[in-house]
C-alpha cells in the first residue's frame, strides 16, 4: 500500500463499542488498524474478481469416521497443488480433515466445492492468501 487516505466513518454508538471491543481483542493499536484488517479479510472472503489469480486456501472438513470421502482428483485442475493433508479425531467418532491448497482462484473454488459438497460432510473454505495480500505484506 503506497498511499494512506484519510476518511470519516459515521456509525451507531453500539457499533463503535463493538469496534472498540474488536480492536482490544485483536490487540490492534487503533480503530483504523481494526477496520483495515476487517476490509482485508472481507476482500479475501469475497474472493478475487479474476479467476486466474493465485490463492492459497485452507479447507476444513468435519465428518463421522464411518463416512468414506469420495476422492476428487486434482488432475482436472492443473493449477492446484495440495500442500497439506492433516486428519485427526476431534472425538471418538468425529474426524476433522484440514487441507491446504494453492492454485488459481477458479480452480481452488471449483475443487473445494466438490470436496465440501459431499454427503455427510460439513466443510468450509477459507481463502487465506492472494497475490495482492502477498504484495501488501512485502511493502
Amino acid at each position: 500500500m503506497s498511499e494512506i487516505v484519510r476518511f470519516g466513518v459515521s456509525m451507531d454508538k453500539e457499533l463503535v463499542n463493538l469496534l472498540d471491543g474488536l480492536t482490544e481483542l485483536h490487540h490492534h493499536p487503533n480503530r483504523s488498524e481494526t477496520i483495515r484488517a476487517m476490509v482485508r479479510q472481507q476482500v479475501l472472503e469475497e474472493g478475487s474478481e479474476n479467476p486466474d489469480s493465485s490463492v492459497t486456501a485452507v479447507i476444513s472438513l468435519i465428518f463421522h469416521y464411518s463416512t468414506t470421502l469420495v476422492r476428487v482428483p486434482l488432475d482436472a485442475y492443473p493449477s492446484l497443488k495440495l500442500t497439506t493433508n492433516l486428519q485427526m479425531h476431534l472425538e471418538r467418532d468425529i474426524v476433522i480433515k484440514i487441507l491446504v491448497v494453492s492454485g488459481t482462484y477458479g480452480h481452488v473454488r471449483q475443487w473445494a466445492g466438490k470436496v465440501i459438497g459431499q454427503k455427510h460432510v460439513v466443510g468450509r473454505i477459507n481463502i487465506a492468501a492472494t497475490d495482492s495480500l502477498y504484495e501488501q505484506l512485502r511493502t
